[in-house]
């Protein structure tokens, strides 16, 4: 437990040391925007957040910059780079998430854990990537570390790297997946929680699928189904059982009056008294309409979702 916490401390540090450069360059732009002369050579100094290190002579020359070749284009690109800092910093993970574990009846980011996941293309055409890893394990949880596995499309683009979670969108239509994490209330189980927890827990304003920036109203389950991973082979060896769901819910434009209808097909897995999901959402359109490559896409993603020993390849 002890080194887990140590690791989100580390990552929490380079997301520190990420956001000072950014700022710095913000600060650089300004300043040589406003000023008719190259900024002069002086020891750069980041104390608090970098530690006390000064950046001279080579290095100092990545932090300035000769005005004479500041035009609007490259003063717009660095003021943008600023501008972005609080939204960086608002969508990395809260940090007594990282030491407490989710808050109750959220579904957080299922944080990565034991160094960067392994990428490998698949097939001849290499159009989906096999993703290999391990996830943050409950507390009570004996291994520590919770090996997951999954197929994504190769095109579409990783967010969240800083911040240790696992999300990747299509750029081209929005398309996301999440790997989620979530307690469940006392007494339950995956088989016996209630389905509209499973749905509240997703789109929760203290969850990450809310946090991330998703505006999102309602939120149903409406199809449900436990299946067991087992067979006479597997024996003396644990059934898996998992829960395949059905999201529906709206998301709400950017002027805050049209909603757009959603889809996000659901694998769950527990360990201990978590929760562990694979969501991958579309538009309804796309899930509803026949033969939609979205739609195969979103289910071959979820149907490669493996946790624990069955992650092993």
């Amino acid at each position: 437990s002890r080194s887990r916490h140590n690791t989100k401390y580390e990552q929490h540090y380079h997301i520190m040391r990420a956001a000072a450069f950014l700022l710095i360059l913000g600060s650089k732009a300004v300043l040589a925007f406003q000023q008719n002369s190259a900024p002069s050579r002086s020891t750069i100094s980041l104390h608090g957040v970098l530690g006390s290190r000064n950046i001279e002579g080579n290095d100092a020359d990545v932090m300035t910059a000769d005005t004479s070749s500041v035009t609007r284009k490259t003063f717009l690109a660095k003021a943008l780079v600023a501008a972005s800092l609080p939204s960086f910093l608002a969508n990395a993970p809260a940090f007594a998430d990282d030491i407490a574990g989710p808050p109750a009846g959220a579904a957080i980011y299922a944080y990565r854990s034991g160094g960067l996941p392994s990428l490998r293309a698949l097939g001849f055409t290499k159009l989906f990537t096999r993703y290999e890893g391990y996830l943050e394990a409950p507390k009570s949880y004996p291994k520590g570390q919770v090996r997951v596995a999954f197929d994504f499309p190769t095109d579409w683009l990783q967010l969240d790297k800083l911040g240790g979670g696992v999300q990747y969108v299509d750029q081209r239509n929005g398309d996301k997946l999440y790997v989620l994490h979530a307690t469940l209330p006392e007494g339950t189980t995956l088989k016996s929680v209630n389905k509209q927890w499973i749905a509240d827990a997703i789109l929760s304003p203290e969850g990450d699928v809310v946090r991330s920036g998703v505006v999102a109203e309602g939120g149903r389950i409406s199809r449900s189904q436990m299946i067991s991973d087992c067979s006479a082979e597997d024996a003396p060896n644990p059934c898996m059982d998992r829960r395949r769901m059905v999201l529906k819910y709206d998301t709400v434009t950017g002027n805050g009056v049209q909603t757009v209808e959603r889809r996000g097909l659901v694998e769950a897995y527990q360990v201990e008294n978590d929760v562990y999901m694979m969501l991958a959402t579309l538009s309804a359109v796309q899930f509803e309409k026949k033969g939609s490559k979205e739609r195969e896409t979103v289910e071959t993603i979820v149907d490669s979702f493996k946790l624990g020993d069955a992650a092993l390849s």
